[in-house]
């Protein structure tokens, strides 16, 4: 047999007969080639996305309305390129990172650039409260208005740090905030690998867990905003949990005496069994990493009011399967107690009876943020389906990535109990219905990595080109339905310079204690001393108010400001305003159209401010002497 084998080996031509090795290396330099070839191809077409889109023209679809056929080319260059950067020998290089990187720059550095404001009306909240600290140099947690932000501080009080120190005004912070989403992502992108190879030693695995985490974080939690930096604190402290603190049967010396034994029982900080010099050197890194650990658990805790709930259920999941040590729930959880007593106790005060009366209520929270797709556009419903089909892709493809994991005999406990333990959040909080997103971004990082447990279930084979290729083009065919879920919704949620523009000259001019009438509160709103203004959004009231407005606008709104002070009362109605009314079936379609005209037209209302997308209009009687200025 082995003569055989010899002489069949001569017999082939001289490339064949390269050693095993030899020919493994030269596939891999041309699958690293090709690889690199695609990244170039990618960039090289998201420059001329860049250079000629125009998102004057975007619909009711969102971005993708207005982007060039060549989006297309770009992704599927990029999944091919990630395809090829997964081959043995090259995904252990940072090919596969590169090609990651780029994905995020197409999914979420196009619309950043694209679109010359920052979008979505709470970020430019947000940048209202760092500018609310930067004139008062403190937060008011008994304040009434935006009370949670002022309650859960951290974000806000670092960036006015920073604002300060470089002198930044709100409408530059916005400019910067708008980079928010690529920013976050890539941070998301170099914490993940951190986690899932504590999971697996497969670096397609890794990889492609981090691949289907970029495609499927598109509920839009990454701007400028609370959520989205605790969200990496939480995965920070995912890493250092799974990682350097992560028990073994040799931690907690029972040998040890006085804070010794102490910290080894609660902390794990000290072993037994090892040699001297190993145990020094393992003891100093578990020592910061604890350290660093309940940083983070108090800079969460801090800064967003939902995210300690999954840190608590998060580490009490891994305690109870042994994978970490008690302290750190014990200490998660004195932390949170302290803050909701000591800090944020008039305002747990006050949403404590709502808190009581929707607990266990899921059945509302998910209705509630489902979209009705009978009264929206149709665009909208397209966008509704989209971000539903590509939540059930990645869900699907997790439940089965699990299976073939449990049928090859892995064992994943510390990542199924990260991956259920967001799911308390709906029973235990008030959030509405938002919170079925909530979960399903926390759980995303796992249902990530099962999902790409489909394609590479186990490391030993290195027959690998169709789960490959398969992994690539999943990601490029639900970039699409990223694109129309993440951005369905641009024609609401992007701004026109004009329309900042208008927002701010009444912020900055309206006195305070001023009324402000809202066609719908989505424009750049209150990022400028929002502390002084009262905002009545017109789209928020009853419907028999609503209709009474729609019957005559200038009488009703004239009614509703009759008794505010000359000079002291506003409405504004902007472009993106109507289109929330018109995209969502808030009102009926053209409601704010006919509105406008309406004031217009009536001689109890004066325009005072106009620029191309935004209208400010002033009782005939007030308003006067404001320096108003029609563009």
């Amino acid at each position: 047999m082995n003569v055989m084998t010899r002489e069949a080996s001569l017999a082939l031509s001289p490339a064949l007969r390269l050693p095993p090795l030899a020919r493994d290396s030269r596939a891999s330099t041309v699958s690293f080639a090709l690889s690199l070839t695609c990244l170039c191809l990618a960039f090289a077409l998201w420059l001329v996305v860049l250079f000629i889109t125009d998102p004057a023209g975007v619909d009711d679809y969102g971005l993708i309305s207005v982007l060039p056929g060549i989006i297309w080319a770009a992704y599927a260059a990029v999944g091919l390129g990630f395809a090829f950067s997964l081959k043995r020998g090259v995904c252990e290089t940072r090919m596969p990172l590169l090609m990651i990187v780029m994905l995020v720059l197409l999914l979420h550095g196009t619309s950043a650039i694209v679109y010359d404001e920052l979008r979505y009306a709470w970020a430019w909240k947000h940048v209202g409260v760092v500018d609310y600290v930067q004139r008062h140099g403190q937060i008011d947690p008994k304040a009434p208005f935006l009370a949670a932000y002022a309650n859960w501080p951290g974000l806000f009080v670092v960036s006015a740090a920073i604002a300060n120190l470089f002198d930044i005004k709100p409408i530059q912070l916005a400019e910067i905030a708008r980079f928010s989403p690529p920013a976050l992502n890539l941070l998301y992108v170099l914490v993940l690998p951190q986690i899932y190879r504590r999971f697996t030693a497969d670096p397609r695995l890794v990889w492609g867990g981090v691949w289907v985490f970029v495609i499927g974080n598109w509920i839009g939690q990454d701007y400028f905003s609370p959520q989205g930096v605790a969200f990496l604190f939480y995965l920070m402290l995912i890493a250092l949990c799974v990682g350097p603190l992560r028990i073994s049967p040799a931690w907690a010396d029972p040998c040890g005496r006085g804070l010794s034994r102490l910290c080894g029982r609660y902390f794990a900080f000290v072993s037994r069994g090892q040699p001297p010099a190993t145990l020094a050197i393992q003891s100093y890194v578990r020592v910061a990493a604890s350290v660093a650990a309940m940083a983070l658990i108090v800079m969460i805790t801090a800064t967003h009011p939902l995210t300690p709930i999954v840190v608590l259920m998060a580490l009490g999941g891994l305690w109870v399967i042994g994978q970490l040590s008690l302290g750190y729930l014990v200490f998660a959880g004195l932390v949170e107690v302290a803050w909701l007593l000591f800090y944020a106790d008039g305002y747990m005060a006050s949403i404590l009876p709502e808190l009581v009366q929707r607990f266990g209520d899921t059945s509302n929270e998910i209705s509630e943020r489902l979209v009705d797709t009978s009264i929206v556009s149709e665009g909208q419903v397209v966008v509704s389906w989209a971000s539903r089909a590509l939540t059930g892709a990645v869900a699907l493809a997790a439940v089965l990535g699990g299976l073939r994991r449990l049928v090859a005999g892995y064992r994943d406990g510390p990542a199924i109990v990260l991956t259920l333990a967001p799911a308390f959040m709906v029973v235990a909080t008030s959030y509405g219905g938002e919170i079925v997103f909530r979960v399903y971004l926390f759980a995303l990082p796992f249902l990530a990595f099962f999902a790409a447990a489909l394609f590479f279930p186990w490391s030993g084979t290195q027959r690998d080109a169709i789960a490959r290729f398969a992994i690539g083009l999943f990601g490029a065919a639900l970039s699409v339905a990223f694109v129309l879920a993440n951005n369905g919704k641009d024609r609401q949620y992007t701004f026109s310079q004009a329309e900042v523009q208008a927002s701010e000259w009444l912020y900055r001019n309206a006195p305070a204690g001023s009324v402000l009438v809202e066609g719908a509160p989505n424009y750049p709103e209150q990022f400028m001393n929002y502390e002084n203004f009262t905002y009545v959004p017109i789209s928020n009231e009853s419907r028999q108010s609503i209709a009474a407005v729609l019957a005559d606008p200038a009488a009703e709104l004239g009614d509703w400001l009759r008794a505010v002070p000359a000079g002291s009362a506003f409405i504004i109605i902007t472009r993106s305003q109507k289109a929330y009314i018109d995209d969502l079936g808030v009102m009926p379609k053209g409601s704010l159209d006919a509105i406008e005209k309406a004031l217009r037209d009536s001689a109890r209302f004066r325009l005072v401010r106009a620029t191309a997308d935004a209208s400010v209009f002033a009782p005939n009687d007030q308003g006067i002497g404001m320096g108003e200025w029609i563009e």
